[in-house]
């Protein structure tokens, strides 16, 4: 079951621009291929080995970007025509929550997983899922999420140490 949104909303987080939260089309793959990119090779390089970061760049190209906005929910949002963030659902599991590097500590992932909750709860979607690299738990433990495990998921035969968690939509 892919889900689809048309809803837009304009919001304002602790900057005194407001950020819109849209869909992402195809023609915003380059931007938030290159957005993630950015952010990851800050926040989540670290933890990754050499061959987890080439898989991880494979993961996130324009390309895959653009056939993930294919096939998942996909909402950005953005300032000044720049997408700041991004966060997508497949079915009932977040995928993908990055803000732009110099967007970090604004609200504007907190916006986004709001905008994204209210969306599935709309949606008939009761609970949420996703797989939290190690850079991400305190985000969502923040913004209410529970750790259900630790477990290796494997993209392109590689595995990649992640936190399954869940959050009940109320």
């Amino acid at each position: 079951m892919v889900l689809k949104s048309n809803q837009e909303h304009s919001f304002s987080t602790s900057s005194i621009i407001p950020v819109r939260v849209r869909n992402a089309q195809i023609s915003d793959a380059k931007q938030l291929s290159e957005l993630i990119l950015e952010n990851a090779e800050e926040l989540v390089r670290p933890h990754y080995s050499e061959e987890q970061w080439n898989i991880f760049i494979k993961y996130y190209s324009e390309e895959v970007v653009a056939e993930k906005i294919g096939r998942q929910v996909v909402f950005i949002g953005e300032k000044e025509g720049l997408i700041v963030g991004t966060v997508a659902l497949e079915d009932d599991f977040v995928v993908g929550v990055y803000t732009r590097l110099q967007n970090v500590g604004q609200g504007i992932g907190k916006l986004l997983m709001a905008h994204l909750e209210n969306y599935a709860k709309d949606s008939g979607v009761m609970q949420l899922q996703l797989a939290a690299s190690p850079t991400g738990l305190a985000f969502y433990y923040k913004n209410g999420w529970e750790k259900v495990k630790n477990f290796i998921i494997e993209y392109y035969g590689v595995g990649f140490e992640e936190t399954l968690m869940i959050k009940h939509l109320r």
